[in-house]
């Protein structure tokens, strides 16, 4: 029953089973979109903001971190909550960390029936050809 246990908690690793994505999505793309809604250029979105054009350009590019201020100054002006915000650009580094650890470590190949004593089905197989005179 503890198997059964442990086989729920631990998925397989296959894309329809994994909750994140597979490319992290800069949350500068987001104001992009915005921004071509409403018509509005990023100098026109930093002047409104109160933030450096150069600050508004690289939120877009994915270069620079949205933080809870700039956050704030973006719901005033574009009318997009702040923890909308703030949870796209969280998503972004998290997942942007989850693939570059992911690429970083070595990929290890399935064992399957080792003769572990973990009551694996090589295991059950084993002492069944054993018991066979």
């Amino acid at each position: 029953m503890a198997t059964n246990a442990r086989r729920a908690l631990a998925p397989r690793e296959t894309p329809a089973a994994r909750p994140w994505p597979d490319v992290a999505i800069p949350p500068g793309e987001t104001p992009a979109e915005t921004l071509e809604t409403l018509k509005m250029s990023q100098a026109e979105l930093a002047r409104r903001a109160k933030r450096p054009v150069q600050a508004i350009n690289e939120i877009v590019r994915g270069k620079k971190e949205i933080t809870a201020e700039t956050a704030l100054a973006l719901e005033a002006v574009l009318g997009v909550p702040a923890h909308v915000w703030m949870r796209l650009e969280s998503d972004y580094r998290l997942t942007a960390a989850r693939l570059k650890l992911k690429a970083a470590r070595p990929r290890m190949p399935r064992r399957r029936g080792l003769g572990t004593t973990c009551g694996t089905r090589g295991d059950r197989r084993a002492a069944a050809k054993k018991k066979v005179p």
